[in-house]
């Protein structure tokens, strides 16, 4: 429930808002049966929520309950003001306790945006070639995608070899020093320096003691310290690349190899031009944001770039890696990382300022039919079901991103290229 609206300078608004009895009551209760099972006792039992409550504290479910009901009470008092949110809201819990809580959003409001010539715009349209370089870097690629999978008697540095190790330090085995069927490549430098070039060699079945130094610049209980590893190789693929010759391209569906060989100039010639179109709506959109007036929020940008952080730090552990390997390997810290990144998050932040004021100003809309329409052909897409996409790309982002491409393809479709 929305307390008090407190305007601020620089279009800003504090916002108090309460979150009553019944609903924080229910948050506890949810709080309480999704953690649980973590303090069964002894006996097998589950405590009661009374019990945890005066074994932990009356507060010891607070902070998941708050979690769960400050983002609806939020967006039921945005939607009461009838505004509109730039980047995420600072909260501030003014008081919490049995009967509810009351805390305070601070909001920065979407900035009033004046653009130029939107339409009409003129700009250089790049020509898509494709030259002898180009198709043998595609062929290049092509192969690179489609490695052949072999499994050589002893692996080489390259190979990735599926290992059991377990690490001792003077005869001890230490944590985190152990697993079971890990896949390590070796060469990729994600171990100790001289464990995978000593793991070289070995055949499927093998076991081998080896002996590694950790680095200094290492968790303290472990940096400088000799240690062995006892290691079992199970099992070595090598990915090779494949041979454009017919047989290969009929494995690809192909007639034969020059058959595959102009499909892959066909897609080669197709990502050129999509290439030049981009170059060319590209430039159209700078002229529309060189014409555009408006003051950005600063809590914009950050909150974009703190969706590139998340987002890289996601594609890293996909990898098999981390945030924290991948600075020290390039020697920068978060922060550097963040002001590398601001520019192009500045970028997104004006592109979708400007394509937002033009879906206004034409009045985009999308109809539940096509809204359904695209949610079944980017289901067949991701091989997912509607409902299933609709979990992980809810209907407003997926309106907010299909205004922003019409928006877009207004700009695009009404210029004329040079």
């Amino acid at each position: 429930m929305l307390l008090h609206r407190e305007n601020k300078e620089n279009r800003r608004v504090v916002l108090t808002i309460q979150v009553e009895k019944d609903a924080w009551e229910k948050a506890l209760n949810d709080a309480y049966e999704q953690s649980k099972a973590l303090f069964k006792k002894e006996d097998g039992s589950l405590p009661t929520r009374q019990e945890m409550e005066e074994k932990h504290g009356d507060d010891v479910f607070y902070q998941d309950a708050v979690n769960s009901t400050f983002p609806v009470a939020l967006v039921e008092a945005v939607r009461q003001e009838d505004i509109s949110v730039a980047g995420a809201p600072e909260l501030n819990v003014l008081s919490i306790g049995p009967e509810g809580y009351t805390f305070t959003a601070l909001i920065d409001l979407y900035p009033e945006v004046k653009l130029g010539q939107y339409k009409g715009l003129s700009a250089p349209r790049p020509t898509a070639e494709l030259s002898d370089d180009d198709v043998n870097a595609a062929v290049e690629e092509y192969l690179q995608n489609h490695l052949i999978e072999e499994h050589p008697e002893k692996a080489a540095m390259g190979d990735e070899v599926v290992l059991d190790f377990e690490g001792f330090v003077n005869g001890v085995p230490f944590d985190g020093g152990k697993a079971e069927e890990y896949p390590l490549l070796l060469g990729s430098g994600y171990f100790i320096p001289g464990f995978e070039e000593q793991v070289a060699g070995m055949a499927a079945g093998d076991e081998r003691d080896i002996a590694v130094t950790f680095p200094t610049q290492y968790a303290p209980e472990l940096a400088g310290k000799d240690a062995v590893f006892h290691i079992k190789v199970h099992n070595i693929t090598r990915r090779c690349k494949p041979t454009l010759d017919d047989a290969f391209a009929a494995a690809q569906g192909c007639a034969n190899a020059s058959a595959l060989r102009r499909s892959i100039m066909e897609q080669a010639m197709h990502a050129k031009q999509q290439e030049a179109a981009d170059a060319y709506a590209d430039a159209l959109i700078a002229q529309v944001i060189a014409g555009m007036e408006v003051d950005i929020p600063q809590r914009m940008v950050q909150c974009q770039l703190d969706g590139l952080m998340r987002d890289l730090e996601q594609q890293l552990l996909n990898k098999g890696a981390t945030m924290d390997a991948y600075l020290d390997m390039a020697g920068i810290t978060r922060e550097d990382l963040r002001k590398q990144a601001e520019p192009g998050a500045r970028a997104s932040v004006e592109f979708e300022l400007a394509m937002t004021e033009i879906a206004r100003l034409e009045d985009i809309r999308f109809t539940d039919a096509e809204l359904e329409e695209k949610y079944t052909q980017m289901s067949a897409l991701y091989g997912m079901t509607p409902d299933q996409l609709k979990q992980s790309l809810p209907v407003e982002r997926l309106t907010h991103d299909l205004r922003l491409a019409r928006a877009r393809a207004i700009v695009v479709d009404s210029a004329k290229p040079i």
